[in-house]
């Protein structure tokens, strides 16, 4: 795969490809139209600040076919500093998804972060009916619109010294780590035809950190199903960055791991940092598309990866480009991490995942019902 990689970046080199090679290949090229060759489906998280306005709007139009909701359907969203809920984010995405009749992602119904800051010195008792009520009226709202609910959000630490791999938060303590099975009886129960997912970060790439967290995944997953928890997908986020190395068969060892617990996976928040690339933007450019290609050439080889998400549309509105985002370039330039440039014209990164799409060498396979899971048919 490391040959493959530089064997693209050599074609980028001598393709030259300017806006204007890249642009024909958009109109030649609708991504979800090219998912569904093989059964998939392609699409991006947004929030209505900037969906509704171009290059966006048109840009899901032609290429949208799942749509995640970036941060309105959080529960620090939903509720205001001062009490009270506002729906009116959420329910701008669930229409746009409709208008555009592309699928709905509810993201997320658990997530340290996103719980408001009145729960934090919460009782145990009254914590756990808060998220218990958030959760019950979520699901309610956007019942028979939602395909996945990512249920629960980043619970794993593989490095916190707890010998569950939890993260140490307002979850694991209030709620109670033993407990999170119980947040996807609940949701299956209010929505038996929504998909449920556990969603994590950092288990893509070929690194120690990304090992140890793929372990402690894997570990509580185990768990789960041998629980009989009705789980149905991971969501791997997918926040790839090319200072870390990647590798196609360990990552494709873990789908077949997660494979075998009969889970299905979607990719769902997709993006390349570059913070430390050198060079010129044409350079970073063909590093970031060859990642793009490299990763999801290994994910369209694999029977149970289900959707590809990205997380944003443009380099624009990309969160890493958005306020504080980690780590920044030293030459103070913004990242290019997305597959549309600022002003949405597309990038040879689109060229890449255009290219893994349509080539897709695996058709992808729903697993089979288990412990009430919903069928894959009638979502497509």
């Amino acid at each position: 795969m490391r040959t493959r990689r530089r064997d693209f970046l050599q074609w980028m080199g001598s393709a030259c490809v300017g806006q204007t090679g890249v642009a024909g290949a958009q109109e030649s090229h609708r991504l979800d139209e090219e998912a569904r060759r093989s059964g998939r489906r392609f699409g991006f998280a947004v929030h209505p600040d900037y969906a509704g306005r171009e290059p966006v709007k048109t840009l899901l139009r032609q290429h949208a076919g799942v749509i995640t909701a970036e941060n309105a359907m959080k529960w620090r969203s939903i509720e205001g500093i001062l009490g009270g809920r506002d729906y009116t984010q959420a329910d701008a995405v669930a229409t746009l998804a409709t208008e555009l009749k592309a699928l709905l992602r509810g993201h997320t119904l658990a997530w340290h972060q996103s719980t408001p800051r009145r729960l934090t010195n919460a009782t145990t008792d009254v914590f756990r009916q808060e998220q218990g009520a958030h959760l019950h009226d979520m699901v309610l709202r956007y019942k028979g619109r939602i395909h996945t609910w990512d249920v629960l959000n980043e619970v794993i630490d593989a490095d916190s010294g707890r010998n569950d791999g939890f993260r140490g938060s307002v979850l694991s303590t209030l709620w109670g780590g033993e407990r999170y099975p119980a947040l996807f009886e609940q949701a299956r129960a209010l929505d038996p035809q929504a998909k449920l997912a556990y969603n994590d970060y950092g288990m893509e790439q070929d690194d120690p950190w990304c090992e140890r967290r793929r372990s402690a995944v894997l570990r509580m997953l185990e768990g789960w199903v041998k629980r009989q928890a009705p789980i149905d997908v991971m969501g791997l986020q997918a926040h790839l960055d090319l200072s870390r190395r990647f590798s196609a068969s360990r990552l494709l060892k873990f789908f077949d791991e997660l494979k075998a617990l009969g889970l299905g996976i979607q990719i769902t928040e997709l993006d390349v940092r570059d913070s430390t690339t050198d060079g010129e933007v044409q350079t970073r450019d063909a590093s970031v598309a060859a990642l793009y290609r490299e990763f999801l050439d290994a994910c369209m080889s694999h029977s149970s990866v289900e959707m590809v998400v990205m997380w944003n549309v443009t380099d624009a509105d990309s969160w890493i480009n958005r306020g504080f985002a980690g780590t920044r370039r030293a030459d103070g330039q913004p990242m290019r991490p997305t597959l549309f440039d600022t002003q949405g014209q597309p990038k040879p990164a689109f060229t890449a995942v255009a290219s893994s799409l349509r080539n897709a060498d695996s058709n992808f396979e729903c697993p089979p019902i288990r412990n009430g899971s919903p069928l894959c048919s009638p979502k497509f």
